[in-house]
């Protein structure tokens, strides 16, 4: 079932109907819907889609030859060489070409990239293919078009596919209650492979028993299984993400906490798991990205959910009944986790509504936080816009009593620091009469999934 992805679906169609030779890149982590989404677009199209297998050439060239001749109504012939039928494929005319795991060919055969380079360069005026590789390895695209490789500046568009945000999300889980859809987005995050199992005819907390918590669920070693199959050494990423996990948001805390104790070697986890799209480096708004006055922090709901919960507990969760280990483990805290991760999808519902809340573009979005000397302590503004007019700032409230007056003159006195001109706050559960709307940007998680 293909469900969101509209922005990336209608980019891919353009591609598609352009007259000119399109040379395509798409690329994400694992689990993140291309493979989905290209079979989607190509719907109906004269394409090929070629998955490349972990073989040698000489196998991945007799699949694909057959492939594609059958494709052309030849039978199943086989290419000398991949030269001779990327050659031939060249010459075709109004074809689609996509090879998945394009990394599976260039790492058996370090000429592949060469030939492909020079065959392009010979048709790219003169051929109207669209050729589109994809890839789910760590850095393809870095590493594939960098300035040192044959295909630097070879391709025409690239897309980096990346986790659906929350509204999007929420499309696999209509049938909740908006609260419901805030929290399987926190517990589950966006990737489509993860959505596609949840049911959403069922209660949230049976999904996640069903799903995480049992100990032979789907998705019971899926942290496990992404680490090992991207990392080696997962002991010390375990640490540092346990670590991120308890507080620790600097490198030296980090380093710390984790009991690795050499900043040099923490980094270059640090960095990997930034790679992965697992953790996120968080600069100040409005500081250069060069700035000291950065956070680590989890970026993956679903893990940051695995080590909330589950991690800590993995004896008892072999023990107990995934019902009772929810009940005493999940039930009472899950809420106070929600909110933490309610501030990222506030972010993401201006990032998609602030132009049409206020008629004009933001410029940038983040959080803010400073040591105030007057109240000696620190201060957090939870999402802050920066627009040509000013800045706007906005209190994210996942709490069981509605939002007041007191509240935003609270955050009227924080927005001093950045000279805001408007401010605004998100409520679960509302806001009091006493707010005037007119003067506060004021919104309820029910214009979330408007």
């Amino acid at each position: 079932m293909f469900i969101g992805r509209e922005k990336e679906f209608n980019y891919l169609l353009e591609a598609f109907n352009r007259t000119s030779f399109e040379f395509g890149v798409i690329h994400g982590r694992r689990r993140v819907g291309k493979t989905t989404l290209i079979k989607e677009a190509i719907k109906g199209k004269n394409a090929i889609y070629f998955l490349a297998q972990q073989a040698n050439m000489q196998m991945n060239l007799e699949f694909f030859s057959k492939q594609y001749g059958e494709f052309k109504g030849m039978g199943q012939i086989i290419y000398g060489t991949f030269y001779d039928l990327f050659k031939s494929i060249f010459e075709s005319k109004d074809l689609i070409i996509v090879i998945d795991e394009f990394t599976y060919l260039t790492e058996v055969d370090k000429s592949f990239e060469s030939m492909l380079q020079g065959l392009i360069d010979e048709y790219k005026d003169k051929s109207n293919i669209k050729l589109i590789i994809s890839g789910s390895e760590i850095g393809m695209y870095e590493n594939l078009f960098s300035h040192s490789r044959p295909l630097f500046n070879r391709q025409t568009f690239s897309l980096h596919l990346k986790e659906c945000d929350y509204y999007e999300s929420a499309l696999y889980y209509k049938g909740y209650s908006n609260e419901d859809k805030v929290r399987a987005y926190a517990v589950f995050g966006g990737l489509p492979f993860y959505l596609s199992q949840i049911d959403h005819s069922i209660p949230l907390k049976d999904n996640i028993c069903q799903l995480i918590v049992a100990e032979n669920a789907r998705f019971a070693s899926e942290v496990q299984m992404l680490l090992t199959s991207e990392l080696r050494s997962i002991q010390e990423y375990q640490s540092v993400l346990q670590a991120i996990h308890s507080g620790s948001t600097k490198l030296s805390e980090i380093d710390s906490k984790s009991g690795i104790n050499d900043t040099s070697k923490t980094i270059k986890y640090v960095n990997k798991l930034i790679e992965l799209e697992i953790i996120e480096k968080e600069h100040r708004f409005m500081d250069s990205p060069n700035s000291k006055k950065h956070l680590y922090k989890i970026k993956n709901n679903f893990i940051a959910f695995y080590y909330k919960f589950i991690w800590k507990h993995a004896s008892a969760r072999i023990m107990m009944e995934s019902s009772d280990f929810y009940e005493t483990f999940i039930q009472d805290e899950l809420d106070d986790y929600v909110s933490i991760r309610f501030e990222k999808m506030c972010e993401q519902y201006l990032i998609r509504n602030f132009k049409k809340r206020h008629q004009i573009p933001l410029i940038q979005i983040g959080r803010y936080w400073y040591n105030s000397r007057k109240e000696k302590k620190d201060i957090e503004i939870d999402s802050c816009v920066l627009t040509k007019h000013g800045i706007y700032v906005y209190e994210c409230k996942w709490t069981n009593g509605t939002v007041t007056q007191s509240i935003m003159e609270e955050l009227i006195l924080k927005g001093y620091e950045l000279n805001a001109i408007s401010y605004g706050a998100f409520s679960k559960k509302g806001f009091s009469k006493t707010l005037d709307d007119k003067i506060y940007d004021l919104i309820s998680i029910d214009e979330f999934f408007i």
